[in-house]
């Protein structure tokens, strides 16, 4: 499957970015380098998790879905909200230690290294993030974007690195170069801060769908268009239920029927092929139910 080999090739360039980071952070004494290396780390755990996840998804086994009569769908939401959750908790421990480096008169670093190391994240997580965007655009997968949502927080953050070092080499031997100790732990604080927003923002439209709120009109209005039709024709009225989970969207549609009509078996299975063909230019995965009944009771 392309989605679980873009996942694969994102875990071995995180890891490489990973090792790279904190070696050079390491070496350049540079907690800046060092919460980049680290965020990359937990990254790779969170990727590993997302491909495991993927593979039971994908699994079809009938012992599996015996297991989860109602689908596997629902995993997707609560991995994104799992690693969101995991990414904020890390920035928030990094933004408390940067205001402890400030507090305690900032941190001395050599700019040089650190702008070399930062050139070089950049124009990787450049490439990765571009390369998922553009593979994700056929796909359509949840767990795709929060990963390219990684890649992107991490060409953020290279860039401000980038930005933040070469601004302390070149105040270096300015009357402002008593400053320049602060740049490493006021960049830590910025951008761990900044950095919580993307997965805040992934964390809450996973969030929603964990919640079953209803979808948005996008995909609600293709399918109230058929069933607005189909109730006209029958003389009936409806009631139209839809969630989208993950990469599944679950619609439930029960007509309320005039007493003794006629509809037959076949007219009922029309019904619900013609809702499916809609569905189907919504999601790839979809879950439909479609109802008659005469009693609202049962709407």
């Amino acid at each position: 499957m392309q989605e679980q080999r873009l996942i694969i090739i994102s875990i071995a360039v995180t890891f490489f970015f990973s090792v790279f980071g904190i070696v050079w952070g390491i070496l350049a004494d540079s907690s800046m380098i060092t919460f980049d290396g680290t965020y990359s780390l937990i990254s790779v755990g969170l990727s590993g998790l997302s491909l495991i996840v993927l593979k039971l998804v994908a699994q079809s086994s009938e012992s599996v879905n015996s297991k989860f009569p109602f689908g596997k769908a629902h995993f997707e939401p609560m991995l994104i909200v799992f690693k969101s959750l995991t990414l904020i908790g890390m920035c928030a421990y990094s933004s408390a230690g940067a205001v402890s480096d400030i507090i305690s008169g900032g941190a001395p670093v050599d700019p040089g290294p650190a702008i070399l190391y930062a050139g070089i994240s950049t124009v990787g997580c450049a490439i990765i993030a571009f390369l998922l965007r553009e593979r994700n655009r056929q796909i359509g997968s949840a767990i795709l974007e929060a990963e390219k949502n990684q890649w992107v927080g991490d060409l953020l953050l290279s860039l401000g690195v980038l930005a933040g070092f070469t601004a302390a080499l070149l105040l270096k031997n300015t009357q402002w170069g008593v400053f320049v100790d602060y740049a490493d732990p006021v960049m830590v604080l910025v951008a761990s801060n900044l950095f919580i927003f993307l997965p805040l923002k992934s964390m809450l439209a996973a969030g929603k769908e964990m919640m079953l709120v209803k979808t948005n009109n996008e995909l609600r209005i293709p399918i109230e268009i058929v069933a607005a039709e189909y109730a006209q024709r029958l003389n009936a009225t409806y009631k139209l239920r839809m969630v989208s989970i993950g990469r599944e969207l679950n619609i439930e549609l029960n007509f309320i029927m005039p007493p003794n009509d006629a509809l037959t078996v076949k007219d009922m299975d029309t019904i619900r092929s013609d809702i499916a063909k809609v569905a189907d230019t919504l999601k790839s995965k979809h879950w439909i139910n479609v109802s008659f009944t005469s009693d609202p009771a049962w709407a």
